[in-house]
């Protein structure tokens, strides 16, 4: 199943802050046309952009990094360096992808932020600062703007979802906190958006935008994976103990599409006839 078309077809439809370098800055808004047609709030954007990164990223978590160390394949912070024949951590995954986005000169933008990273480029300023606050309070999400820099703001809360979270915090030399325990709020996955309504084109282009942006971030690690001195099969197979195998990204697209299709589909398209429907009334 070639991944590409798919992708179109449906946009038709953790765990650490170890980044090398700081995170894109807040974008300033790109000038905009607008639509008649705007008239979804730009949060159902975000939860649905958020839905599709936070399955992502469990998936690589689990069965890409999880599985692959228990196959010996190593994944580190500084997994670009030169002479490394290693993956990102899932952070850094999320990095990539929030890179590729940037590259594809999307209006959406994607970042994660922490009142206690490791780099400290990573720090809340800001409003950020007020909103994350609230976020530790209660766990849910956070819409608001920042009018100066002409964007809305989707914020989600990041946990350490699992004990390899806790532990690399726990025991990195740069780290601002040390005693960080399983579910914590470590920080916040952020989104932004020029606008603060959506046409339901605007909602599918950047749903695409978004795999788009995950499968390049994937091809990225295979492209050193087949530099690697050990020989990884790369094809139909996901890593296990004993095998060193991974996806093709043909294989590690159907299952993130897999993961995320029927909600992705559900979320944008009952919130666009519910949206409607209140219009008529």
């Amino acid at each position: 199943m070639n991944a590409i078309p798919t992708i179109s077809a449906i946009a038709a439809v953790a765990c650490v802050y170890l980044f090398a370098t700081a995170p894109t800055p807040l974008p300033e808004a790109p000038e905009r046309s607008g639509s008649r047609n705007a008239v979804i709030p730009v949060s159902k954007l975000f939860d649905t952009v958020n839905l599709v990164n936070a399955k992502t990223r469990q998936i690589w978590t689990s069965r890409i990094v999880g599985k692959g160390i228990e196959a010996g394949l190593k994944f580190e912070e500084h997994w670009l360096d030169d002479g490394e024949e290693a993956g990102p951590l899932p952070a850094l995954f999320v990095r990539l992808t929030a890179e590729n986005l940037e590259k594809q000169k999307s209006s959406l933008a994607l970042f994660l932020g922490s009142d206690k990273p490791i780099n400290k480029a990573n720090l809340f300023q800001g409003e950020q600062i007020a909103q994350f606050a609230a976020i530790n309070e209660d766990n849910k999400p956070r819409y608001f703007s920042m009018e100066r820099m002409g964007i809305e703001v989707g914020m989600y809360p990041d946990f350490a979802s699992a004990p390899a979270c806790v532990s690399c915090h726990n025991q990195h030399e740069k780290s601002a906190k040390q005693d960080w325990k399983l579910n914590d709020v470590m920080g916040a996955t952020t989104w932004t958006f020029p606008s603060k309504k959506v046409s339901d084109s605007e909602i599918h282009e950047n749903i695409g935008q978004v795999y788009t942006a995950i499968q390049k971030s994937y091809q990225t690690y295979l492209d050193r994976v087949r530099k690697f001195s050990a020989n990884v099969k790369i094809g139909k197979e996901w890593p296990e103990k004993a095998n060193l195998a991974l996806p093709d990204v043909d294989t590690f697209m159907d299952a993130i599409l897999e993961a995320t299709a029927p909600a992705v589909d559900k979320k944008v398209y009952l919130d666009a006839a519910s949206i409607e429907n209140r219009d008529r009334r």
